[in-house]
């Protein structure tokens, strides 16, 4: 049952904002209606199952209690009988489940069960924990005699709850051995938490030979910009850095950084390379990446398409070549395709279980591991990832849905965890170097992790003493994801045999749901794990989920008994609104599928996640925000305090260590002359933090004093930056009692419009491949940059392209914005973006008009966008200077409201339109990749307009008046 997670004076408060609600409802119903009970009424459970459904059917309101609530109006009742005798329930329970489908999580439901009817007794553990939001669940145990079988009545009271977001109740019969239906919150370990800083790829385009977007004859991408699945890595043995070098694969890059914890006075704490692979080519896709930390050897493989083979680069010198430059030198390909399974491979390596193969040229044993639609293989290298051996059968039918990265401890046991396997997380395990293999559920006679109907992998990792730590975003209810998941995680001394230490490390934070696990482990004792985590409730995969996602981080130092929980990114959301675990291409699916994690030389950890909410405008909007910025943008979440997974890296008195502040991660929002500033800290330095200084300069490096805050605000708007001609440069940098943090943490504001006039989305930076100067583009369909705005006084949104020139325009060719939205669906329920734009017949005409677009999926990874027209779009024009201004109405697309995100904007241009290509957006005649991959974001910074509501240009409301501070000349390093 529901742990409190709340108070119950704050309980009583939302309770009696429904109490008025209530009184009417009252009325309402004895004028209008009968009584009324669940539908259906009643129904009977079976030893053997099925499960038994019914939902409420009262017109809601609010009720304290059995005693104050009304039935049929704010209660109701369903009748449940076990069938059989206590004797035909041997080994079994019912156990009754009440859940709710509200994105809000603020519909809340209690549950109590009776004995005959609701004036017979309450049975023992008849009375759910009245916490909060649904689950309610309840477990009747038939051979209790106080409980027996026969008649029940299963009462669901109303406590805050409208009928517009009903009850769904359950009844199933489920092992004794099932734990109880939500695990405990776990233990919290009482020393100093776990700081975080966030290292974020830059805005840096480099020159690609592939794009798995399509072919192109030149093509560049922003670093790290399209990096959904990332999977890192720390290589210790390298001699380029004191903590190791981290490599963080995704898409066709395998990029690497190099930490510098001086904070030098120039130059980044972090840089960054890109050196791709030679296999990652664009027909590939399902990126995978694994270090193995004590040799120093990186992999990077690909599968290709769906076809069932997959290639493999690896690479000893942090993919640089004998010249030290990263270039395809550096790396050695394996021998040839694997066979595989089509999807979700994953790549790990350790030492050989005993008894050890014949010598071979590499220390460790190398695993790829992969799924077709049912069967799950295995194949091991010898020879550190030059060869592989054939495939074996990991599990077949006896488990489903996702399995996690492999694994491998000190002692050599192989495993690869898995989301479900008789509806249970589970692990499946080698003891002989991968030649045979073993299903061990994740459960104990207290708990028991439970598969989540939103796909995800599950994750473990083991410590030196080859304790394994497992991670699962376990549903709350069976079968359902609108109960939302808990971070749930479990210990095993004996390789999965047994479990321990059960808990929910998320309850901590009133999380309701989660998504991709990642784990990671040190020495003896030591490990964490790290999630994406959303306090709203409901199913966090459904389209009109509304809550807001951030980074989490738990350590445990005591083999899990006890735990701390980090947020990792507090006051910057990483999405808004849903996270997609269905495959396929629904637009929240930008993060794709899974996150990853690793530890450096030093004991940090370190975590390689996916921003899907990034820069300025997403990041600063309100809660209350409809819309996302739809990126996949790679950042590393570096452990920057607190005690490290390498004991022997602890700080001084680690269990009282202080430390100044991690540097907060900065975000800038700039709109006519006013430059808004937010910033998130992730690392107090675990001491109160006095202030936090704002630098501006309009040289990069040249910051001044601009002014302090206190401790509590993390918002400032700048009003001076009236130099439409300058861009400005700022730093924020966080102080406490020990001192002040780093200074690498600058930000630019170029001048960028107004709305009045137009917010430039994307700009194609000087000397771009694609560009007329190098030959690839024709001026006519080459985007130097397009905006977004609202023109005061009128209820339209207004977008412009400007391409090169386009005193001549081609015909069959078609020039189009397009974005993000859900609200397409009111015309095509397949269809999630709108497009505006202009279009020219086979005879030069043109035509401007807007419509949805809809992408169908063919195999598992191939999108095709398919264009429909709705309509014409009056008032819209283009100019030979190659500017296309286009009048799109609110009320056709949504009607966005103020706050509103409209995410993903970009331009996209084609030519040589047929009748067979007219309406398709993906194509090799799109001429420009570099800002969009399908309905991801991959431009640089992101491309989201903010809708304000056609008012006049207006700067935002002054910060209040700082108290005058010295000024010193630059900020301390």
């Amino acid at each position: 049952m529901k742990k409190i997670s709340s108070s119950v004076t704050a309980r009583a408060t939302i309770g009696a904002l429904f109490f008025v609600i209530g009184v009417f409802l009252v009325v309402f119903a004895f004028f209008t209606t009968g009584l009324r009970s669940a539908t259906p009424s009643a129904g009977t459970l079976n030893p053997g199952g099925p499960t038994v459904s019914w939902a409420g059917t009262a017109p809601g309101g609010s009720s304290l209690d059995e005693s104050t609530c009304v039935e049929g109006v704010n209660c109701d009742t369903f009748i449940l009988t076990l069938s059989g005798t206590p004797t035909n329930w041997t080994g079994l329970k019912a156990r009754i489940v009440i859940s709710c489908a509200d994105p809000s999580g603020v519909s809340d439901y209690d549950l109590y069960v009776h004995k005959g009817d609701n004036t017979g007794p309450i049975v023992p553990g008849g009375e759910s924990a009245h916490g909060g939001t649904p689950p309610e669940v309840v477990d009747l145990d038939p051979s209790n005699a106080a409980i027996g079988t026969g008649q029940f009545s299963v009462h669901v009271v109303y406590f805050s709850a409208t009928f517009a977001f009903q009850y769904s109740g359950s009844a199933s019969a489920i092992s004794t051995s099932a734990g109880s239906g939500l695990i405990p919150s776990a233990p919290q370990d009482t020393g100093p938490k776990i700081g975080f800083e966030n290292f974020e790829a830059p805005g840096t385009l480099v020159q690609v030979t592939d794009s798995s977007q399509g072919p192109t004859a030149h093509t560049v991408e922003y670093m790290g910009h399209d990096a959904g699945e990332p999977s890192v890595g720390v290589n210790w043995t390298s001699p380029n850095s004191a903590t190791g070098v981290t490599n963080f694969q995704s898409d066709l890059q395998t990029l690497f950084i190099k930490f510098d914890d001086s904070c030098p006075s120039s130059g980044q704490k972090a840089t960054w390379y890109d050196s791709p692979a030679p296999t990652s080519q664009l027909v590939d896709s399902d990126p995978i990446g694994f270090t193995d930390r004590d040799t120093g050897r990186v992999f990077a493989g690909e599968l290709t398409l769906t076809s069932p083979s997959c290639k493999i680069s690896f690479t000893d010198t942090d993919g640089l070549d004998a010249l030290g430059q990263p270039t395809l030198a550096g790396w050695s390909p394996s021998s040839g395709p694997l066979g595989s399974g089509i999807d979700h491979e994953t790549i790990g390596g350790g030492p050989y279980h005993a008894p050890i193969p014949p010598p071979s040229p590499y220390p460790h044993a190398v695993y790829y591991c992969s799924q077709d639609l049912v069967t799950a293989f295995c194949l091991r290298s010898d020879d550190g990832g030059a060869t592989f051996g054939p495939s074996v059968p990991t599990y077949t039918s006896q488990c489903g849905g996702l399995h996690g990265h492999v694994k491998v401890a000190p002692d050599g046991t192989v495993y690869l965890p898995n989301n479900s396997c008789g509806g249970t997380g589970a692990v499946v395990v080698s003891e002989d170097n991968g030649l045979t293999w073993n299903i061990r559920t994740v459960q104990n006679a207290t708990n028991q992790t439970v598969a989540n109907p939103n796909l995800q992998d599950p994750a473990v990792g083991i410590d030196s003493t080859a304790r394994a730590y497992f991670a699962m975003s376990s549903s709350t209810v069976a079968g359902s994801a609108t109960g939302g998941s808990s971070a749930v995680v479990a210990t095993s001394n004996d390789r999965g045999q047994t479990w321990q230490n059960i808990y929910d490390v998320g309850a901590v934070y009133g999380l309701k749901n989660i998504a991709f696990p990642a784990a990671v482990a040190g020495d003896g004792g030591r490990a964490a794990v790290a999630f994406y985590g959303s306090t709203t409730s409901g199913d966090g995969s459904a389209n009109n989920f509304n809550g807001v996602w951030h980074l989490y981080v738990a350590n445990t130092f005591d083999g899990g008994q006890t735990w701390t929980t980090t947020d990792a990114t507090p006051k910057d959301t990483l999405q808004r609104g849903c996270i997609w675990m269905h495959g396929g291409a629904d637009i929240c699916r930008n993060l794709l599928d899974f996150f990853d994690m690793t530890v450096d030389k030093q004991g940090r950890v370190e975590v390689g996640y996916v921003d899907g909410c990034t820069d300025g405008t997403c990041a600063q909007a309100a809660l209350t925000a409809k819309g996302n910025a739809y990126t996949a943008r790679g950042v590393i979440a570096r452990q920057s305090s607190g005690r490290r997974l390498l004991a022997n890296f602890d700080p001084p008195n680690p269990l009282h260590a202080k430390s100044v502040p991690g540097m907060p991660s900065v975000t800038q929002r700039r709109v006519g002359s006013a430059v808004s500033l937010a910033w998130s800290e992730a690392d107090t330095g675990n001491s109160k933090i006095k202030s936090y200084q704002i630098w501006r300069g309009t040289a990069t490096g040249a910051e001044t004093l601009l002014t302090s805050v206190g401790e509590t605000q993390t918002t400032y708007n700048d009003l001076t930056a009236i130099d439409i001609t300058k861009t400005y440069y700022y730093k924020v940098l966080a102080v406490n009692g020990v001192g002040t943090s780093c200074a690498n943490n600058e930000v630019a504001a170029p001048y960028v419009g107004d709305t009045c006039s137009g917010l430039t989305l994307q700009q194609t930076p000087p000397g771009h491949p694609e560009q007329p100067a190098q030959g690839a583009a024709p001026v006519s369909l080459a985007i130097d940059y397009i905006a977004a705005g609202e023109p005061p006084g009128t209820s339209n949104l207004m977008f412009k392209m400007k391409v090169t020139d386009l005193s001549s325009v081609p015909p069959s060719s078609r020039w189009r914005i397009v974005w993000n939205s859900y609200a397409a669906q009111s015309y095509d329920p397949a269809a999630e973006q709108f497009y505006a734009g202009m279009r020219t017949d086979s005879n030069g005409a043109v035509t401007f008009e807007y419509g949805t677009v809809a992408t169908a999926v063919v195999g598992l990874v191939i999108g095709v966008p398919t264009e429909t027209t709705i309509g014409a779009l009056p008032g819209s024009s283009f100019n030979a200077d190659g500017t296309i201004t286009l009048i799109v109405p609110k009320s056709v697309v949504g009607n966005p409201q103020p706050g509103d995100l409209l995410g993903a904007v970009n331009g996209r241009t084609f030519t040589g339109d047929t009748s067979e290509t007219q309406n398709l957006e993906r194509s090799t005649l799109l001429v420009d990749h570099t800002f969009v991959k399908a309905q991801r974001d991959n431009g640089h910074p992101a491309a989201t307009y903010a809708v304000v509501g056609n008012v006049a240009c207006a700067e935002p409301t002054p910060t209040p008046s700082p108290t005058p501070r010295p000024h010193p000349s630059h900020p301390p390093h």
